[in-house]
C-alpha cells in the first residue's frame, strides 16, 4: 500500500488493524493496478484466525450491561457502539469507492474518528468489566453530569446558559468548516455534539421545542 502511494490516512487505518483490513487492501490494490479481483485466500486465512473459538455475543462479552445497577452512561454507550459500528462499515464501502485523493482524504478522516471513539467506548465497556468503576473518559460522562446540573438551574440561569452554548457551537463550527486543523477535528466534533445536546437540552426545559 505504501509503494503504491496509498493516502495517508488510509495508512493509518489499515495499521490499526491490518488483518480485519486485508479485504480492504486487496480490493484497493486490485483496483489501482487494474487486477480482477480474488478473495479467496483472503476467506481462508480469515478462517484460519477466527475458526479457533465461536466469537461472544456483545452481551455475552459484556454480561454487567444485563445487571440492574449498571450505570446509565454505559448502557447509553453501548447503543452508542453499534450506530459507530454501522458508520463505520458503510465509511468502509465508500472509501473503496472514492475517485479523488481529496475524497478519500475526507472519508478516510471520517473512518478514522469513528474508530478512535469505537476504541474510547470499548475502553470504558472493558474498564468497568474489569475493575467494576468507571473510567470516565468518555465525554458522556461529562454530558450527564450537565443534565443533572442543568435541572437545579433557574429559567434566567437557563436562558444565559443557552446564549452561551449557541455562541459556542457557533466558534466551533467555524472552525471545522476551515478545516485547517485536522488532527483536531475528533476534539472540535465532540465538543460540538456536547454543545448541541446541552443546547437540546435547556430548548427542551424551557419549552422552546
Amino acid at each position: 500500500m505504501i509503494r503504491a502511494c496509498a493516502p495517508s490516512l488510509t495508512l493509518r487505518l489499515i495499521k490499526a488493524n491490518p488483518v480485519a483490513n486485508r479485504r480492504f487492501m486487496v480490493d484497493w490494490l486490485c483496483r489501482k493496478f487494474g487486477i480482477d479481483e480474488d478473495y479467496s485466500y483472503v476467506a481462508s486465512a480469515q478462517a484460519v484466525v477466527f475458526s479457533e473459538k465461536k466469537p461472544l455475543s456483545f452481551r455475552e462479552e459484556f454480561p454487567f450491561l444485563n445487571e440492574p445497577d449498571c450505570p446509565a452512561e454505559l448502557e447509553a454507550l453501548a447503543s452508542r457502539k453499534f450506530a459507530k459500528y454501522h458508520a463505520y462499515v458503510d465509511l468502509h464501502k465508500k472509501l473503496r469507492d472514492c475517485t479523488s485523493t481529496k475524497q478519500c482524504a475526507q472519508v478516510s478522516r471520517e473512518l478514522i474518528n469513528n474508530y478512535l471513539e469505537n476504541r474510547m467506548i470499548w475502553d470504558e465497556l472493558n474498564y468497568y468489566q474489569q475493575h467494576h468503576s468507571i473510567l470516565g473518559k468518555h465525554p458522556i460522562f461529562s454530558a450527564f453530569h450537565k443534565r443533572k446540573e442543568l435541572l437545579s438551574l433557574n429559567v434566567k440561569q437557563l436562558m444565559l446558559r443557552q446564549k452561551r452554548l449557541n455562541n459556542n457551537i457557533w466558534r466551533v463550527q467555524d472552525e471545522i468548516k476551515k478545516g485547517d486543523k485536522p488532527h483536531l477535528e475528533l476534539e472540535r466534533l465532540t465538543r460540538l455534539r456536547a454543545y448541541q445536546s446541552e443546547l437540546a437540552e435547556i430548548n427542551r426545559l424551557l419549552g422552546d421545542e
